[in-house]
C-alpha cells in the first residue's frame, strides 16, 4: 500500500498530542473517554487523577498504594526484525513512536542492517534510518512498501524519506498535532544523529524534523549534517546534550527529554551525576533554549563508573495525559562485569511538565524477561501508549544489556497490556479502619467524574463529595446528597442524588471514602474530572 493510499482512506483527528486519544469509536463510551483528552497548549478538557499520584491527590488516610505490572502479550515481539537484505535485518529497534489516527495504528522505529552495524565506527550511523509499520489493532503490524528510499538496489521497502539523508541515528520520536496551522508540520521528529566534533565516538545531539504526513520529512536546522554527523554550529541543542527519549508538548513549550552525563551535567550543589534525565525546552520547536532542567535522577545514587552504578537510563518515553505526564525509562543495574548488568523499566509521573519522580521508589513496573527468552536481561522504553478499549497498550523494545544472548535477542517491539490506567490501586490497608482520600483542587461540572475502580459492591463502596477548596462539604454533593458507587468499571459515572442541583461558581476538592464491610476489597486506580467550560 503506498503512503498515498494511506492518505486518501483516512482522517486525521482533531486535538491530539503524541498518544493522547479518544476511544476508538467501536468503543461506546463518547463522553467518558473525553478523560484522555488535552487542549492544544492550554487547559486541559479533563483531568485524570492517578491512584499513584501524590499531587493531584495529596491527603489520604489509611490507603495504600500498589503497583499493578503490565502484562507481556504472548505474540511478542509483534513486530520482528526482517529478513536478509532488508533495511531491518539486524534490528528493529522501539527507539520510536506509536500514535493512534483513527482507527489505524502508526509506528516509527528505527531500522539498522547487518552491513551498516559492521561498519558502525567508521560511517556513524548511516544504517541506522526512520522506518514505519501500521496495525490495525496494534498487535499484528505491516511494513509498507512506500517506495520513498532505496536500499540494496530497490525502493521496495518500509523507509520514510528523510531530507537530507544524512540524518540518521539510533532514536527518534514523532509528536503529532494535526490543528498546527503549517500543514507541512503537523507531525514532528526529534532524531538523533552524531555530533561531528564529540570527543569520542557515540556522542550525539538531535535535530528537528517537520512532515505533513508522516512520510516526508525535512530536517529544518541552520546547516546540514555531513557524512552522518552535525557540526557544533549548526546544532539546536547545546553540544552536552547527549541521548534523547521523549517528545511532548506542556503549557506552550516543546519540551525533549533525555540522558545526561558527567560532566555535562551535576547535582545542584556541584557534586557529579551519573546517567540522569535531563530536558530541553523550545517555543517553536526550532530554536532550543540551552538552559536545561536537572528532571530527574535515581533516588540514593552514588557515583560510580559510567555503567557501573544504579542509573537511569534514556528518561523518559513520556504520555500527555493533559494535566499530568507518565513516563517509563530503564532503571539500570550495573555493575562493573557486563555479564551481570540487568535493566527493567521504571514508572515516573510529572505534574509540571519539567520534574518527573517515581511514585514507588526503585520499584520496577516492567521485569526483563529471563535468559532465553526474546527480551531477556534490558528493556527499552519507547513512546507509545494507548488507550484500546478497556486496556491500556505499550509498546517497548528490548536490550540485552550483557550482550550473551546473539542475534535473537537484538531487535523487535513487543507489547504490554494492562487494565485501562492500571498502574496504581488505592485500597485499605487495615480492614475496618477509616479509609479515604481528599484530592487538590479542580475546576469541575457537577456531573463531570468518573472513577476506575474494581472490587466494588454493596459491601464495598466508594462514597464521594465535593469539598470547597477549604475542605468545607459542598451541601448539594456531600452528606446525605453524596455519590455513592456500588459497580466496578473502568469509567464509571457518578450519579448524584440531586441531579438537578447547580454546581457553585467555584473550584472544588473531591473526598472519596471507602466504605462496607467489605471496604479493604475495593482498588480506586484513578479518578476523571471533567472540567467546568470556560466562559465563552
Amino acid at each position: 500500500m503506498s503512503q498515498n493510499a494511506f492518505i486518501s482512506r483516512r482522517r486525521f483527528v482533531g486535538g491530539t498530542l503524541l498518544s493522547v486519544v479518544a476511544a476508538s469509536a467501536a468503543t461506546p463510551r463518547v463522553a467518558p473517554a473525553a478523560a484522555e483528552i488535552a487542549a492544544h497548549g492550554g487547559k486541559p478538557q479533563c483531568f485524570t487523577l492517578f491512584a499513584l499520584d501524590d499531587v493531584s491527590i495529596p491527603f489520604r488516610q489509611n490507603l495504600r498504594l500498589t503497583l499493578h505490572p503490565p502484562r507481556k502479550h504472548a505474540a511478542n515481539p509483534v513486530l520482528r526484525r526482517g529478513g536478509k537484505g532488508t533495511p531491518d535485518d539486524y534490528r528493529a529497534q522501539f527507539y520510536g513512536s506509536v500514535i493512534r489516527e483513527g482507527g489505524k495504528f502508526r509506528m516509527w522505529y528505527i531500522a539498522i542492517d547487518e552491513q551498516a552495524i559492521r561498519t558502525l565506527s567508521k560511517h556513524a550511523y548511516r544504517g541506522c534510518r526512520a522506518a514505519y509499520a501500521e496495525s490495525d489493532d496494534g498487535i499484528h503490524w505491516v511494513k509498507p512498501n512506500l517506495g520513498l528510499v532505496e536500499h540494496g538496489g530497490s525502493r521496495n521497502n518500509n523507509l520514510v524519506l528523510v531530507d537530507p539523508p544524512d540524518v540518521t541515528g539510533l532514536h527518534l520520536v514523532v509528536l503529532h498535532e494535526p490543528d498546527d496551522p503549517d500543514p507541512a508540520r503537523r507531525y514532528k521528529m526529534m532524531h538523533q544523529i552524531r555530533w561531528a566534533e564529540a570527543p569520542a565516538f557515540g556522542w550525539t545531539t538531535s535535530v528537528p524534523l517537520f512532515s505533513a504526513d508522516g512520510f516526508h520529512w525535512k530536517l529544518e536546522t541552520p546547516g546540514s549534517p555531513r557524512n552522518y554527523a552535525i557540526s557544533t554550529p549548526d546544532m539546536p541543542l547545546p553540544p552536552e546534550h547527549t541521548e534523547q527519549s521523549g517528545l511532548y508538548k506542556w503549557d506552550g513549550l516543546y519540551y525533549l527529554t533525555g540522558q545526561q552525563l558527567s560532566p555535562w551535567v551535576h547535582f545542584p550543589d556541584g557534586s557529579p551525576c551519573g546517567r540522569v534525565m535531563t530536558s530541553f525546552h523550545s517555543a517553536d520547536f526550532v530554536h532550543w533554549s540551552h538552559a536545561k532542567t536537572l528532571a530527574y535522577h535515581r533516588s540514593g545514587y552514588t557515583p560510580a563508573p559510567q555503567g557501573q552504578g544504579k542509573e537511569s537510563h534514556s528518561p523518559a518515553s513520556v504520555w500527555h495525559r493533559g494535566n499530568v505526564l507518565i513516563g517509563l525509562h530503564g532503571l539500570w543495574e550495573g555493575s562493573a562485569k557486563v555479564a551481570d548488568r540487568r535493566m527493567p523499566l521504571g514508572l515516573l509521573i510529572s505534574n509540571d511538565g519539567r520534574h518527573f519522580r517515581e511514585p514507588v521508589v526503585d520499584s520496577p513496573l516492567v521485569p526483563f524477561g529471563d535468559d532465553g527468552q526474546w527480551d531477556q536481561r534490558g528493556l527499552l522504553s519507547g513512546q507509545g501508549f494507548e488507550q484500546v478499549g478497556d486496556e491500556t497498550y505499550i509498546w517497548y523494545g528490548n536490550w540485552d544489556l550483557s550482550a550473551t544472548g546473539g542475534a535473537e535477542t537484538y531487535g523487535g517491539v513487543g507489547l504490554l497490556t494492562m487494565r485501562r490506567d492500571g498502574f496504581g490501586s488505592l485500597s485499605p490497608l487495615k480492614p475496618g479502619d477509616p479509609a479515604q482520600l481528599v484530592t487538590d483542587v479542580f475546576p469541575v461540572s457537577a456531573a463531570g467524574l468518573s472513577v476506575n475502580a474494581d472490587g466494588i459492591s454493596g459491601e464495598a463502596r466508594l462514597k464521594i463529595e465535593l469539598l470547597d477548596p477549604l475542605e468545607s462539604p459542598i451541601p448539594q454533593y456531600s452528606g446525605e446528597n453524596a455519590a455513592v458507587v456500588t459497580a466496578s468499571g473502568v469509567l464509571t459515572p457518578v450519579r448524584w442524588p440531586n441531579e438537578a442541583a447547580d454546581l457553585p461558581d467555584r473550584n472544588v476538592r473531591v473526598r472519596i471514602r471507602f466504605e462496607g464491610s467489605h471496604a479493604d476489597r475495593a482498588r480506586l486506580y484513578a479518578l476523571y474530572i471533567r472540567a467546568k467550560p470556560s466562559p465563552s
